[in-house]
């Protein structure tokens, strides 16, 4: 799997079922090559370059997440089609597999997707923005940039601030 920039020319000469990821007003534009069995998906975004493409595979080995800006896709790679794509509330930072879930982290959410069909699990809206997340055990360990940290269990799926003791 290789992500390469290309020119918005060559971004819509892509098959239209083939652009993965489009944004209104794009400014930048990729090339995902999954390959010669599947083949390549465009990508399209608004932000500046610093913002790169988020990819991860799940746990099972079955679809390939990706994510840019404030958009979400989940390629199949048994026959190449797109499971999932959606628009986010805010922008991307992280995406993570587990071995049922796959998570993604944006500024203010954080969704938990089930790993065999795609279907969500869980959505959470954070109270402040995401500084970066972490796996423990069962939780999921979210720290926010005001520094105070969150917890949410992945058996329970409930979403709490630790206290201190």
């Amino acid at each position: 799997m290789k992500i390469k920039p290309i020119s918005e020319a060559e971004f819509k000469q892509l098959e239209g079922a083939r652009r993965v990821i489009v944004h209104d007003h794009p400014r930048q534009f990729a090339l995902l090559d999954l390959g010669q069995s599947i083949g390549p998906y465009g990508l399209s975004w608004r932000s500046s370059a610093i913002i790169q493409p988020v990819t991860t595979i799940d746990k099972d080995g079955l679809h390939l997440w990706v994510g840019v800006d404030r958009r979400l896709a989940a390629i199949d790679l048994q026959d190449g089609h797109i499971t999932l794509s959606l628009s986010l509330l805010t922008p991307l930072f992280d995406i993570i597999a587990l071995d049922d879930c796959t998570i993604v982290l944006t500024e203010l959410d954080l969704l938990l997707f089930n790993n065999s069909d795609c279907s969500i699990r869980c959505l959470e809206g954070l109270p402040e923005i995401a500084a970066d997340i972490t796996v423990k055990d069962d939780d999921l360990l979210i720290r926010l940039l005001d520094d105070r940290h969150l917890v949410l269990n992945l058996q329970t799926l409930q979403l709490k601030e630790p206290t201190l003791v």
